[in-house]
């Protein structure tokens, strides 16, 4: 009797553990397509891997994507998953970040918006959330390309399920890179297309 009581406690605890963590959605368009390809997905944070060593020094973790396959375009989900793990903070503030005197209403949460500086040569937006004290979140990003395969990608923030498990990620700011990494291209770009008369 006591372990059908147990397996029914867990039974019922899981899907409440299942649903922590960050709902997104992900839109892709592709140059010359009329509809975007998407997916939706969930951000978990994962614990910090621990060591043998006698000094246990603090160590970050990371995040896990899980993609809901029952939504969006079919069999797009890897590439998108992928594409959206290079676009992704969830980490403190950085030299590049400063809170904004708005808040955003996630349910009955209201979360402090913070922006991000944005590189020159890239046409992009971003909204940060404070998901937790000194702990931010992407809430909206859009990007347009004038070259490319890519015309324009937006990654959106649906839904917190509960943000109690969150940590910063050891690849929290991988976001910076990226922009940092597409404004290059799209300076190189620029130059090259410059002629001289």
């Amino acid at each position: 009797m006591r372990r059908l009581i147990v397996l029914l406690l867990l039974t019922l605890s899981l899907p409440i553990r299942a649903q922590d963590g960050l709902r997104y959605r992900i839109q892709l368009w592709m140059r010359g397509d009329a509809q975007p390809m998407e997916a939706r997905f969930r951000l978990h944070s994962t614990a910090g891997t621990r060591s043998h060593n006698k000094v246990q020094k603090p160590r970050m973790g990371g995040w896990r994507l899980e993609a809901d396959r029952t939504e969006g375009t079919p069999y797009a989900q890897v590439m998108l998953l992928g594409r959206a793990e290079r676009l992704l903070y969830l980490a403190g503030p950085s030299p590049q970040t400063r809170p904004e005197p708005i808040a955003l209403r996630f349910g009955h949460r209201s979360l402090p918006v913070w922006s991000l500086e944005m590189p020159r040569n890239l046409h992009a937006s971003t909204v940060l959330v404070e998901v937790a004290p000194r702990l931010l979140a992407l809430c909206d990003f859009s990007v347009r390309f004038e070259q490319g395969d890519i015309t324009r990608l937006e990654l959106h923030l649906e839904g917190l399920d509960g943000t109690a498990g969150l940590a910063p990620a050891e690849a929290g700011t991988t976001l910076l890179s990226t922009l940092q990494a597409w404004a290059l291209e799209a300076g190189q770009a620029v130059e090259s297309s410059v002629t001289v008369r």
